[in-house]
């Protein structure tokens, strides 16, 4: 097993729960740029991580694909959506309260707030998870000739989005072939590449900035050698609840704490600390491992 592979996907996890905070910091600082920039680099290295597990673990399983994405997928993504649905509209019904204005209250808060068919979702970091189960929807269609997988793409082609990301499934598919093709790549040229694509992107305005360095954190997590617990079923409960965590806390917060460093602190506190609470729930009571997709 290696080992680096568990602990770039918490490190891509926590970053990407540093970009979901709330605050007002000011562009340009030090913690600005901890908070808003370096975190940016933690979704194309979940990207690299999950096409490189598929290769490497999934695939090779040769087991039925689609009913475990299913399960590891879309149910978790779907129940962490409308576990966010429900108090917004208990408030927005019952307390005539607007918790998030971005959204409106009229059928696109089931078919974008829930099921993502044209936009993020009302618990916007979980379009990862979406985009995700489309593109092993299209393995299930291209590898494994299920034709009944149309039923699922044609409809989202005609009345939404197919992707809502497209780098999603380009990434992954770096990822992907990062372990089917491991002994054809040699690992200077692929340490190479990302330095080079690196320097050119600074060059060119910070294009492809955020890929090339997960990337490179990605490669350097491969050579890691120590051991390391699996962190599977912990990061995914965090993806998945970190952001309505802290956006029912951010408000409570903020009327005790004014200094938006430390207030940004303690919402990652609190969503690491509450997320950890609730994996070890699912510890307990099996059934409860719905939420993480029974990992």
């Amino acid at each position: 097993m290696k080992y680096g592979i568990e602990i770039a996907r918490l490190i891509a996890v926590l970053l990407i729960t540093f970009n979901h905070t709330k605050h007002n910091l000011i562009e340009g600082g030090t913690a600005y740029w901890i908070f808003e920039q370096l975190p940016l680099f933690g979704t194309p290295l979940l990207l690299l991580v999950c096409g490189y597990l598929f290769s490497a673990v999934s695939k090779r399983k040769n087991e039925p694909l689609f009913r475990k994405k299913i399960k590891s997928l879309l149910i978790p993504f779907l129940m962490a959506n409308l576990v966010v649905l429900l108090p917004v509209a208990f408030f927005y019904y019952v307390l005539d309260i607007n918790y998030l204005n971005r959204l409106v209250f009229d059928y696109t808060i089931i078919t974008d707030g829930i099921f993502a068919l044209n936009n993020v979702p009302i618990n916007p970091p979980t379009y990862f998870i979406r985009d995700i189960f489309i593109v092993f929807v299209a393995v299930e269609l291209i590898l494994y000739k299920n034709w009944k997988m149309l039923f699922i793409l044609v409809p989202l082609l005609i009345f939404g989005r197919v992707i809502i990301r497209w780098d999603i499934p380009l990434i992954f598919a770096v990822g992907y072939l990062l372990d089917a093709y491991a002994h054809y790549l040699k690992k200077y040229w692929l340490y190479s590449v990302a330095v080079i694509l690196i320097i050119l992107s600074v060059i060119n305005d910070n294009l492809y900035l955020n890929n090339a360095v997960g990337l490179l954190l990605f490669l350097v997590s491969l050579e890691i050698k120590v051991k390391f617990i699996k962190t599977g079923a912990y990061t995914y409960l965090l993806h998945l609840y970190h952001s309505p965590v802290m956006v029912f806390s951010y408000p409570i917060l903020s009327l005790f704490i004014e200094n938006e460093v430390i207030n940004v602190t303690c919402q990652i506190i609190i969503s690491m600390v509450s997320i950890y609470l609730l994996y070890l729930l699912t510890r307990r009571f099996s059934k409860l491992q719905i939420l993480s997709g029974f990992r």
